[in-house]
């Protein structure tokens, strides 16, 4: 079937006010971005949307697939345009018969009040031309797939249901964050759900390995890969944990991993300064396992300026793995992996005061680790 453009549609961007302009400018640079690259004659905004022209030379297959991991996209749909004509949209519409592989009803929208039919004549006129022989699609107004029809003042829109889009807010409008990145299955959620609402991750991994190297060739730089498609290439920093591993060798460890994330987010602190972002996300889920309760969470986070989001506070784990499997990062998260974040402790504390981690922290000397850590990282792009 021969479309002759792609409609992309904001829904809740419509909601903002006086800065309306500049979100819907930024998801055009995010869309322009994201189908870089890939045959596609023109890209245009509209009033109430942008639309991405196609000619013969097209890769409609490679814009569906590149549009669908565009945070601030509502729907999209390929179309066909028709001439603001009864005739003509019933000629464009019966284009849809094949596509639609079965009964199809009628949605018809005029935005321009100009014409001389209303919407309702629109589909009157379907179902009438319906019941002769030559007219192509099978209406029926309780069918699954619709066909909708939007007039505007000089041309009209006609495409075969929706394309879910994200939704949310194009990155980058909420500013940048530091996401906290395990190999588990949670926390690249929490950073599509960061991602949704506009913020721009730039990934934060603590690894075990010996060398720089051995972390390069793990499943951590594919996990990122993966996310990145919905930010459009992403940055990351690889922070060795062997340094803080050896200055807690005497600590009690039961506080070990309560004291572990106080470091966490005291490295992601001076990066987030570093990278000017304001916010750091983690992959928290409230009583998930001990070092999630909300006393260890209160120690773990003290003395932190930026604000800590949690997107996935209220999950339960089967919700959480529900949407990795969607994003396709279960696969990836549940590889083999030796995780600083899966350290197995018998009787680990689990309502931690924040002034008991204060003292292990500086017994520690676990602020010179900080700076020596972020020393030894690796910042890679992707």
């Amino acid at each position: 079937m021969k479309y002759d453009a792609i409609q992309i549609r904001f829904g809740e961007l419509w909601l903002k006010g006086e800065n309306r302009d500049a979100f819907i400018s930024a998801l055009y640079r995010n869309v322009s971005n994201a189908v870089r690259g890939l045959e596609y004659a023109s890209l245009s905004k509209q009033r109430d949307s942008f639309m991405v022209g196609l000619d013969g030379k097209s890769d409609i297959e490679g814009l569906v697939s590149a549009l669908s991991y565009v945070p601030g996209i509502s729907w999209f749909s390929p179309i066909m345009i028709a001439k603001p004509e009864l005739r003509d949209m019933m000629r464009k519409a019966q284009s849809f018969a094949r596509e639609a592989k079965g009964k199809v009803r009628i949605e018809a929208k005029r935005s321009f009040k100009g014409h001389k039919f209303n919407s309702m004549e629109i589909v009157s006129a379907m179902l009438k031309a319906s019941k002769t022989k030559s007219f192509k699609l099978n209406l029926d107004k309780d069918a699954d797939d619709t066909l909708y029809i939007t007039v505007e003042k000089e041309r009209a829109f006609l495409h075969l249901n929706k394309i879910n889009g994200v939704g949310g807010l194009p990155v980058g409008t909420s500013g940048k964050c530091i996401v906290l990145l395990s190999g588990g299955i949670d926390s690249p959620v929490a950073s599509f759900y960061a991602m949704k609402r506009g913020l721009l991750p730039i990934y934060l991994h603590f690894y075990t390995f010996p060398d720089r190297e051995a972390v390069l060739k793990s499943k951590i730089p594919k996990m990122i890969k993966a996310l990145a498609k919905y930010s459009n290439g992403a940055k990351v920093y690889y922070v060795p944990a062997y340094l803080f591993q050896a200055a807690a060798m005497k600590m009690d460890t039961r506080f070990e991993l309560v004291v572990f994330k106080r470091f966490m987010y005291n490295v992601a602190a001076r990066i987030a300064e570093k990278e000017a972002a304001l916010s750091i996300v983690t992959g928290e889920s409230i009583g998930q396992v001990a070092s999630q309760t909300i006393e260890n969470m209160s120690a773990s986070q003290k003395g932190v300026s930026q604000l800590i989001l949690r997107p996935l506070s209220g999950f339960d784990k089967d919700e959480i793995i529900r949407k990795a499997r969607q994003l396709g990062t279960y696969g990836m998260s549940i590889q083999e992996y030796k995780d600083v974040c899966s350290i197995r402790i018998k009787r680990p504390a689990t309502r931690a005061a924040a002034e008991q981690v204060d003292r292990l922290y500086a017994r520690c000397k676990l602020d010179a680790v900080e700076a020596k850590s972020i020393r030894a990282a690796l910042s890679v792009s992707y």
